[in-house]
């Protein structure tokens, strides 16, 4: 991760995106800050500096040459994104002058900032915990408004009060638990444990509501991943057109057409939806096919929820129940081909039929619709998140994140030891090491306790300039 030292060098890197622009603003933050600006900026060395004060100021670089005339903006010490003493300079957006800009207070004393460095510093400024921290990244990833609202939700800090929270239940039962070793000796117990048991019967609980909020709030960040499947030639390449509203797939009446994965991407309802369109899953002698059915086969094992198109000309045929047999995770059934059959209705009893048949498959819904309609893509997208109850965790707090979910599940592991041993009768010794261990995962989620492994999971993803 980022050296000790480095905390005492003043750093600076573009916050914009590279490329030609109007404006580009350049990030200057560390202790030297407004020393170096005043050296590239000598007007600014007559005024009185002010926090969240812009200056215009005309830059020159260590040859006393003019670079830019740019806007200047101050941020005290304390006062900033960083907590450093931060500058920001709103310069002309030409890559040359950028460079010329940064080359210049790189020569005045500043160093070239890291990926996530900016952010890195406000963690260790006590501005963010470490939950904020990540969600400095996923704001700037989000590609859905439903994404950005949970992104938002953690910035502010909701995920951390709860973590907050489960760090003072434990801290007072540890607490208890310690008081009772310490006046074991006069016999006294300071807390009875059934008292701790009830309390951390609630908090293994709570825990456990958090962890399970974890596949739909990975799914409301990253998208639903959606992979169509079935047989040759029953219109999934007319309906993955139809959902992404592109004509991403070649469309023939030549069964076999899709040769390969074909993936394409949609917003819907707030949601990203990532589709994928795949090779008619059947026995095949061609070796092109058959890579495209091999290829078609793994991407049905990523999804988050499998859409299995068929016939409704044909029905359910036996090879449709072949490939029902090899799909695992959650299916939703569509006959497509509305417009050109003569079932106009649909009953629950074709999918209880499939579901005694298919018992260890999760066949969840069932829709009839033509891929040539419009109203599909809405009737399906529609069914998707129906059936994922995604939308109903929009506005909690979920864990989005692998780390958050991995430490919270060991922190319940650890609570539902501590409470094993309690019942056991377990010397109180014995009992407050595994409580520890809960308390210090939970603290590490924070950023209370962290190591080099922590931080370089959170930061690794970062872009320069935050």
């Amino acid at each position: 991760m980022f050296s000790a030292d480095r905390e005492l060098k003043t750093i600076c890197a573009l916050m914009t995106g590279p490329g030609s622009a109007a404006v580009a603003v350049i990030r200057l933050s560390g202790p030297d800050a407004f020393e170096i600006i005043q050296k590239s900026c000598p007007s600014l060395v007559k005024k009185k500096l002010e926090s969240h004060k812009s200056y215009l100021a005309k830059f020159f670089d260590q040859n006393n040459n003019l670079i830019d005339q740019p806007l200047i903006t101050l941020f005290a010490k304390g006062q900033s994104y960083t907590g450093d003493e931060t500058v920001e300079i709103s310069c002309h957006g030409s890559m040359y002058i950028v460079k010329k800009v940064v080359d210049t207070l790189i020569i005045f004393g500043a160093t070239t900032a890291e990926k996530g460095e900016f952010t890195y510093r406000a963690f260790m400024n006590d501005k963010i915990d470490l939950v904020q921290a990540e969600a400095v990244l996923s704001v700037i990833q989000s590609q859905s408004e439903n994404s950005l609202k949970i992104s938002l939700r953690q910035l502010e800090g909701e995920s951390s009060k709860i973590y907050r929270s489960f760090e003072d239940q434990m801290t007072w039962c540890l607490a208890h638990i310690e008081a009772s070793i310490d006046f074991s000796t006069e016999g006294l117990d300071i807390v009875d444990p059934k008292v701790l048991i009830d309390k951390l019967s609630t908090l293994k609980k709570d825990l456990n509501q958090l962890i399970s909020t974890y596949n739909q709030g990975k799914i409301i960040k990253d998208g639903v991943k959606v992979v169509l499947a079935g047989q040759p030639n029953v219109g999934k390449s007319s309906l993955l057109n139809n959902l992404v509203l592109d004509e991403k797939a070649i469309v023939t009446h030549i069964a076999g057409t899709t040769r390969d994965v074909i993936e394409s991407e949609t917003a819907f309802a707030g949601f990203k939806f990532k589709i994928s369109d795949t090779a008619g899953l059947r026995e095949t002698s061609d070796v092109v096919e058959m890579i495209g059915v091999e290829r078609s086969k793994n991407e049905t094992l990523k999804a988050d929820i499998n859409v299995f198109v068929y016939d409704l000309a044909t029905g359910i045929t036996p090879n449709d129940l072949k490939i029902l047999k090899s799909l695992t995770g959650q299916i939703l059934l569509v006959g497509n081909k509305l417009d050109q059959s003569v079932e106009k209705t649909i009953t629950t009893e074709t999918t209880k039929k499939l579901q005694e048949i298919l018992p260890a498959n999760h066949i969840k819904g069932h829709v009839l619709v033509s891929a040539l309609d419009p109203k599909a893509r809405d009737i399906i997208l529609t069914k998707t998140l129906e059936l994922l109850g995604t939308s109903q965790f929009i506005d909690n707090s979920v864990i989005s994140s692998v780390w958050q979910h991995e430490l919270t599940s060991q922190a319940a592991e650890s609570i539902n030891q501590v409470m094993k041993e309690l019942e056991s009768g377990l010397g109180y010794e014995f009992v407050a090491q595994s409580l520890k261990k809960s308390l210090i995962d939970v603290q590490k989620i924070l950023g209370k306790v962290y190591d080099d492994q922590i931080l370089d999971r959170v930061f690794k993803e970062f872009c320069l300039g935050k």
